[in-house]
């Protein structure tokens, strides 16, 4: 488990990326801290998940640099990727196995076991309580119900940040306010929150706003 600090700071330096000669984002300029939750609305194709990943440190800037500090420095590579716990639609379950194997199969990806009491206070906190949803193959489950048992996913990784890519997506309105309580828990320990989205719906209190548009991007 890392331990949260409040020196944690996502930079975008003059960053942009293009596609097969089309630009994307471009100059993209600003600094997020830990302790904060930040809104990224675009339309969509505006970027908002290329931005999310460039964060994520998944794809590379055609100019200008992404870079993520910590307290003891600079992160790269593998440091970059233990600091981030990412929410994203392409993340795909395993149908066959359970709530709770996909769960420890995610997690033991980065390094985490969990007690099955730990185990089984992530699946309250995410609304899939009750042991019967946990010895169910994922295959039965909901597209709301996976949304949730992704969430576990991301609660349980522990990192200083998280990008949520549309994490409301499918959820009904009680799974809209959890996630939006959890984010703001989330920024009062000491991480920071990147949450995209275009849809009302998934409305959180931010601390800042970023809105893309014509491939620029402006913090407000």
């Amino acid at each position: 488990m890392l331990c949260l600090d409040d020196s944690l700071a996502l930079s975008f330096e003059g960053a942009g990326i293009a596609f097969a000669g089309r630009t994307v984002l471009r100059g993209l300029t600003f600094t997020l801290r830990s302790g904060a939750v930040v809104i990224v609305r675009g339309a969509n194709g505006s970027g908002k998940s290329t931005l999310l990943r460039l964060a994520a440190g998944l794809l590379r800037p055609t100019e200008g640099r992404v870079a993520l500090h910590a307290a003891d420095g600079a992160a790269e590579g593998g440091a970059w990727q233990e600091r981030i716990a990412y929410f994203s639609p392409e993340l795909s379950l395993y149908p066959l196995l359970t709530a709770a194997e996909n769960l420890d199969f995610f997690l033991g990806l980065r390094g985490v076991a969990l007690s099955a009491e730990e185990r089984r206070t992530l699946f309250v906190r995410v609304g899939l309580a009750g042991a019967e949803a946990w010895q169910q193959p994922t295959s039965s489950f909901s597209t709301g119900m996976r949304q949730r048992l992704k969430l576990a996913v991301l609660l349980g990784v522990d990192a200083p940040l998280w990008l949520l890519d549309e994490p409301g997506a499918n959820l009904d309105d009680a799974g809209r306010m959890r996630i939006a309580s959890l984010a703001r828990e989330a920024a009062a320990g000491g991480r920071l929150v990147l949450w995209a989205t275009n849809a009302q719906e998934e409305e959180v209190a931010p601390d800042a706003t970023l809105r893309i548009c014509g491939g620029e991007a402006h913090l407000s």
